[in-house]
């Protein structure tokens, strides 16, 4: 039983990196092919041989259960980003109509418009929503899918996009 333990260790560290620290799946998908290429024609070499896959088959059950923990964990932390995005969008707005101008930053709306600026993702990076203010051009922006994926909202256009 010692290697399953092993197994299940391993399977909530990658979980925890590629979710909360690499935030893209990157992991999930290395682990889904190591499944494809390694765990699978392990069970069939063991099968063909009349032994037992219980073992290889545990593994891919452990692991399978990881790639689609991290696949929800990503689809959450994206749908968060985006409603605090959202959020983020009426509140500058609001900003606007009041003194006629976007602000510089978006520390400007602290403390009067928000009590604090909120991160996009709970994720070590990258977590930040990134503002520009110029003559031409007002973005929000954030990071849904390290290290392109970026999503923005045009004040200009008041329109959602991607850069990448």
């Amino acid at each position: 039983m010692y290697p399953m333990k092993k197994t299940i260790l391993i399977a909530i560290g990658l979980f925890v990196v590629d979710a909360f620290v690499l935030s893209m799946g990157a992991m999930a998908f290395i682990m889904a092919l190591g499944i494809l290429f390694w765990f699978l024609p392990e069970v069939v070499l063991l099968k063909y041989r009349k032994q037992s896959p219980k073992v290889p088959l545990t593994k891919i059950a452990i692991y399978s259960a990881m790639i689609v923990a991290v696949m929800i964990a990503n689809a959450a932390n994206n749908m968060l980003a985006k409603s605090r995005a959202e959020n983020l969008v009426v509140v500058i707005e609001k900003y606007h109509q009041s003194t006629g101008h976007y602000p510089e930053n978006l520390e400007d709306l602290v403390p009067a418009y928000i009590p604090e600026v909120p991160t996009a993702k709970f994720a070590v990076f990258p977590t930040k929503f990134r503002y520009s203010n110029s003559k031409d051009t007002t973005l929000l922006l954030y990071v849904a899918t390290p290290p392109f994926g970026r999503v923005t909202y045009n004040f200009n256009r008041q329109s959602w996009g991607y850069i990448d």
